[in-house]
């Protein structure tokens, strides 16, 4: 076999098997599909396409219809930690493969919308329920039990399906609502999900049979088997914990008003639509960019470098969103989106081990999301109070900061 072929987790290049290889390429083709056509892409990356054909349809305020995105991170800290105990309990593909056909049922009820607010916002509570498996996780430990010698790189590719999403989906997504209706652009994305993610997961996703969860007693080679309790009580852990609450509380935030923001600046709803699309695409070439440099330089600094460019993007955005400098604000936001979780992965698979990936990954995305609750109306609240998106967005940059300086804090490794 060429040296080129990745080598698997627990085995040496040279005895990697060219079934085990495709299996390999094959896993990460679905993660990065099923990442794609997800719910971190449907409910959170896209979100901001959805507000203003609501407004205009049932006649909800802006604030009323971003609450639906608080909703979605507070039940994201509750599904998370659930989803992490199950992959490591069970496998990542039994719960996604059973997640795919609830979401799809989810979306598809979308249609019956109506003008009662109540009713959006009880699906916005219950559609990350029943995505509870397809929640970024399991697919970054599916991949993540295929690769050791070029984990950056294959948790970079799947990860880059949410930047791809965020990529394609607003101009497809406009345009099924211009053509037809806000619902059946919700219905739309419930098809894709039962035609397209749900067969390929449950031909192609697969955890490297090394790495399966096994009720036996005895631990599977390789695997570092701290217990969860001992675990979250590490320096390492804490510190990560804190940076990502910090990330959760900006990028969410960003990400949901970053279309109404421009539109108060002057942008047309297509213009906007096209700058989210240029963050998508830098959210895409973060993740791929990210993953290629992690297996070379330190995750930590890797990710203080990108967040002082995402509190560089705050500074444009809170001077007026404006000429060419919007996109370039929008790629320095998305490399933020698109370093993130890469290096979360990465460093919980080198620190921490793969026998608690789900739950560590579960538990600081819960935090995350906590973050995200706190900060997802703090621009709309700036806006209202005192006229302007610049105060919120100042706090936004100097969270970006803090996080930033919180990875270069000096950790031993477990």
């Amino acid at each position: 076999m060429s040296e080129n072929i990745p080598s698997v987790a627990g085995q040496p290049p040279a005895t990697v098997s060219d079934s085990a290889s495709h299996s390999a390429i094959g896993a990460t083709l679905a993660s990065t599909i099923g990442l794609v056509f997800g719910p971190s892409t449907f409910l959170l990356f896209v979100f901001g396409v959805f507000v203003e054909p609501l407004s205009k349809t049932f006649g909800w305020s802006k604030p009323s219809i971003l609450f639906a995105a608080t909703i979605v991170s507070l039940m994201i800290m509750v599904v998370s930690p659930i989803q992490g105990y199950l992959i490591d309990r069970y496998g990542a593909r039994p719960i996604v493969l059973s997640s795919c056909l609830a979401f799809a049922v989810g979306l598809g009820g979308m249609y019956f919308l109506s003008n009662n607010i109540s009713g959006f916002y009880l699906m916005y509570g219950l559609l990350p329920l029943l995505a509870v498996g397809l929640w970024p996780v399991s697919y970054l430990r599916v991949v993540s039990t295929w690769f050791e010698r070029r984990l950056g790189l294959a948790i970079g590719i799947a990860n880059g399906g949410i930047g791809l999403g965020a990529a394609l989906l607003p101009p497809i997504i406009t345009y099924i609502i211009l053509n037809g209706s806000v619902q059946w652009a919700y219905v739309s994305l419930g098809i894709i999900v039962l035609l397209i993610v749900l067969p390929l997961n449950f031909m192609l996703l697969f955890e490297a049979p090394q790495a399966r969860p096994s009720r036996s007693a005895n631990p599977v080679a390789g695997q570092q088997h701290r217990s969860f309790g001992d675990l979250v009580k590490s320096r390492s852990f804490i510190l990560l914990t804190v940076s990502f609450f910090l990330l959760g509380f900006v990028n969410t935030g960003l990400v949901t008003n970053q279309i109404s923001l421009l539109i108060d600046g002057g942008a047309t709803p297509q213009q906007a639509a096209l700058v989210q699309s240029v963050f998508g695409l830098a959210v895409l070439i973060g993740r791929f960019l990210t993953g290629v440099l992690l297996d070379y330089v330190l995750a930590r600094r890797l990710m203080s470098i990108v967040c002082v460019g995402g509190a560089v993007a705050c500074g444009f955005y809170a001077f007026g969103p404006t000429g060419g400098v919007v996109y370039l604000a929008a790629l320095l936001i998305g490399m933020v989106y698109g370093a993130e979780f890469d290096v979360l992965s990465y460093i919980i698979k080198r620190s921490f081990g793969l026998a608690s990936f789900g739950r560590v990954y579960g538990t600081i995305f819960a935090v995350f999301q906590l973050g995200a609750a706190l900060g997802a109306t703090l621009l709309p609240l700036s806006r209202a109070h005192f006229e302007s998106y610049g105060p919120g967005l100042a706090v936004y940059g100097g969270a970006l900061i803090i996080s930033g300086l919180l990875f270069l804090v000096p950790v031993r490794q477990n």
